[in-house]
């Protein structure tokens, strides 16, 4: 029953449910009754949110405003799950510029943060969840910071496989994350590199020196612009790897170190860096961090791993050698090779 707006008028209602179900159905045993609050749409957005199965791409998130004739190559943005709140909030963005849906409804502005955050929980259920087939939540009213669903429908199928080989983009591998005692006693997580980490990121690089960024980029660098980082942040876990070393604050994750190795497109060999804060070395950072991407690499199939560096960066060069790699010193051409098979990487000493 719609449109109650007292308590009494609602147990005038519930009244009536009982009498009726008691006509029709003498025998039956009502537990009790659902009471949901009227959705206002006076002002508010109606908009569309449908997740469908691609079998090249996997699960597919689209953002509209829809209709009853939904065309989502014309009236949606699609983005693949799994979605963070910088992914959620460009595809927003990204929405709203291509006019598939409206930046503001007649009353106030679209709540972008809040639907950011909607969207990150559709990408959470779907990701979470491989039985899904499809989810269609329609209309979604949006109206200030309040995001009512009034329909959903919900296809799901058995399934058995690997979750995660649906997704086109591998979701953020929570199980890498690992604690690690630096020579000085401190504490500092390992983990993968996450697109939040982009402000951070800035942050350490401006805190390494231009003799250490001249080492690690073999050219001077006055300043990483936002699509630099964004490419250094934003990682496809499949063919990338970046690991940080953070300290954890009270004001967020402070960056100390990043690896990171990208293979080649047949997943043989792949080529790695290492920057650690130019005042945090001797903690053996770099090598802690080395050590984590080798054996990384090697549990994911890779046959070796390559890097160059200079001659005078007598630091990577004996840490190098020290983990087994093959160091060829070209002096004509101002580098240093460093090779290192993963088959019979064992430890070193």
């Amino acid at each position: 029953m719609l449109y109650l707006r007292t308590a009494a008028e609602v147990q005038q209602a519930a009244d009536a449910i009982f009498d009726r179900v008691k006509m029709a159905w003498p025998q039956a045993r009502i537990h009790g009754l659902l009471v949901q609050s009227m959705a206002n749409r006076a002002g508010a957005q109606e908009l569309r949110v449908v997740v469908e199965h691609d079998p090249v791409f996997g699960p597919l998130i689209m953002l509209g405003e829809g209709g009853v004739e939904w065309r989502p190559e014309e009236q949606a943005v699609v983005a693949l799950p799994p979605l963070n709140m910088n992914l959620a909030r460009y595809l927003i963005i990204q929405a709203i510029k291509s006019k598939k849906i409206r930046g503001r409804s007649a009353l106030r502005p679209l709540d972008i943060a809040g639907l950011s955050q909607f969207l990150v929980q559709v990408s959470n259920l779907i990701v979470d969840c491989a039985e899904i087939q499809r989810l269609d939540i329609h209309p979604l009213l949006a109206s200030g910071n309040e995001f009512t669903a009034l329909d959903v429908t919900l296809d799901i199928a058995p399934f058995d496989g690997d979750g995660e080989s649906r997704l086109a983009i591998r979701p953020y591998p929570l199980h890498l994350e690992e604690w690690v005692e630096m020579k000085n006693g401190e504490r500092a997580l390992f983990r993968p590199i996450l697109p939040e980490d982009e402000p951070q990121l800035r942050v350490f690089i401006s805190q390494v020196t231009k003799e250490d960024l001249y080492y690690r980029y073999f050219s001077e660098i006055n300043e990483f612009t936002h699509d630099d980082l964004a490419n250094m942040t934003q990682i496809d876990y499949d063919r990338e790897m970046a690991f940080v070393a953070v300290r954890r604050t009270d004001s967020g994750d402070e960056i100390l170190g990043v690896t990171r190795a990208i293979s080649d497109p047949d997943n043989v060999d792949a080529e790695f860096a290492v920057l650690v804060r130019s005042d945090l070395k001797g903690l053996g950072l770099g090598r802690r961090l080395l050590e984590k991407l080798i054996s990384y690499t090697r549990d994911h199939g890779l046959l070796r791993l390559n890097g160059i560096t200079m001659p005078n960066n007598r630091g990577m060069v004996t840490l190098a050698r020290k983990l087994g790699f093959d160091v060829d010193i070209q002096l004509d051409e101002g580098i240093v090779s460093l090779s290192l098979s993963l088959i019979s990487v064992g430890k070193q000493e």
